[in-house]
């Protein structure tokens, strides 16, 4: 069918729409694309995202550490704010202090128990729009086989779209109680409370 033959059918007017409709969708397929990962959310790099946590040590310091295997997902939604979402699932094991016997310690029943404990896990059931770039995201932190409702406070750091597609990023700071959640050895030298940073880059899919 050739373009003459619309015009004697409905007028230039859909002539006009019909070529409009055929540049966008051969012309911007990536613009197409992040509106689908937008609306499904993004997933998480685990090449440029970090899981960091301290806790004090012997009331005269700190130890830090990180998780370096992570996978899961990250949405933000400024047309609708209680539809954005966080969920993420971190390998115990993978647990990095920078020293393999404290390392392996960690691993142990004593601590993180890997071997019957593989994952912990965050998973946000309902979003709030709490400023012009932060959320309060409600969800269930799951840690050694136990599962708490926490609500932490998360900041859309920005999106960018490149030539690779869409990128978003986020970061959240909050705090537990390692006993809530069973990990309760060493009270006179590990502090209760646990400070983590999650700073997350996600991309389109």
């Amino acid at each position: 069918m050739k373009i003459e033959d619309f015009k004697g059918l409905h007028g230039p007017t859909l002539v006009t729409q019909f070529i409009l409709a055929a540049i966008l969708l051969t012309s911007v397929p990536n613009a197409v694309q992040s509106v689908s990962a937008a609306a499904k959310g993004f997933k998480i790099d685990p090449t440029h995202s970090w899981v960091v946590f301290k806790v004090k040590h012997k009331n005269v310091g700190y130890a830090f550490g990180r998780f370096n295997e992570m996978a899961g997902t990250l949405k933000f939604d400024e047309a609708e704010p209680a539809s954005s979402s966080l969920q993420i699932t971190i390998k115990t094991a993978s647990i990095d202090t920078g020293n393999d016997g404290r390392d392996k310690h960690l691993r142990s029943p004593d601590f993180f128990d890997v071997k019957q404990f593989p994952v912990m896990t965050f998973k946000s059931t309902s979003a709030k729009k709490t400023g012009d770039k932060t959320y309060a995201l409600t969800g269930n932190f799951m840690l050694k086989g136990v599962t708490k409702s926490i609500t932490v406070s998360v900041e859309h750091v920005g999106t960018v779209t490149g030539p690779r597609g869409t990128t978003t990023g986020a970061i959240s700071t909050f705090t537990i109680k390692r006993s809530d959640y069973g990990i309760d050895y060493m009270p006179g030298g590990l502090g209760d409370e646990v400070e983590i940073t999650m700073a997350l880059e996600a991309k389109g899919r």
